[in-house]
């Protein structure tokens, strides 16, 4: 619900803007996986303005939880765009805000599309996400969507729905299929490989732009965050 922390990658001139707090409550949350316990201090909107105006960037990611629950997100997206002219990105979005016209670019997850699907695992329907994807992409946002493939649960036949209702919006709209890591407490197991590959033929049929991400484990997970220049930041706020 709020901002807690500013990350800056210098190779990539890039600001990563994290944000607390969720409103959906989904089982196989990867962050439940984390243990993060709740900051003990959020930054105001002066705080972020300054620390972003002392920085070599080129692009802000707003990332963390759902930034649709933080109440300046507009505020701090115009400044980033249009005061310092920076390219502006929600790194990770559940969709269920329509984000601002000072957003250049958005990731939005889509579960399912069935709403008795997203009432019992998330608490909230699907409706404003598909209707904010699909208004998003007209406001000329760059979406892209992303799914976790969790067996007997999202599997091939919910891949290739949620592929079909990208891809009569617009093909060449990315989508990135990732393969669920076991959270404690919940039933479901790991993927395969093979399970992965599969659900990326069913998407391809539909879609030009389909990636997928797979990971044995979430120790598999940490190593590769720390092996990747792309997630190399310092904390500067």
């Amino acid at each position: 619900m709020a901002i807690y922390k500013i990350s800056y990658s210098k190779e990539f001139k890039r600001a990563n803007i994290h944000n607390y707090g969720c409103n959906f409550n989904c089982t196989w949350c990867s962050y439940k996986l984390g243990n993060q316990p709740k900051p003990d201090r959020f930054l105001d909107l002066g705080e972020i303005k300054e620390v972003l105006s002392s920085l070599d960037i080129e692009r802000v990611h707003f990332v963390g939880g759902e930034l649709s629950t933080y109440p300046l997100l507009r505020e701090v997206a115009d400044f980033a765009k249009n005061e310092l002219g920076v390219y502006t990105k929600i790194g990770h979005s559940n969709g269920y805000g329509l984000p601002p016209k000072s957003i250049d670019a958005i990731s939005v997850s889509i579960k399912s599309l069935s709403e008795d699907f997203y009432i019992k695992y998330t608490g909230k329907s699907n409706k404003p996400v598909l209707e904010n994807f699909q208004k998003a992409y007209k406001m000329g946002i760059k979406v892209d969507a992303s799914s976790v493939y969790i067996p007997k649960l999202v599997d091939h036949d919910e891949i290739e729905e949620i592929a079909e209702f990208v891809a009569n919006i617009d093909p060449e709209i990315s989508y990135h299929i990732t393969g669920y890591i076991p959270v404690p407490g919940a039933p479901w197991r790991a993927p395969t490989w093979d399970e992965i590959a599969k659900a990326q033929e069913i998407a391809e049929d539909y879609l030009h732009h389909v990636e997928v991400s797979w990971f044995p484990s979430f120790d598999d997970y940490l190593k590769m965050i720390s092996e990747n220049p792309q997630y190399q930041k310092v904390i500067v706020a």
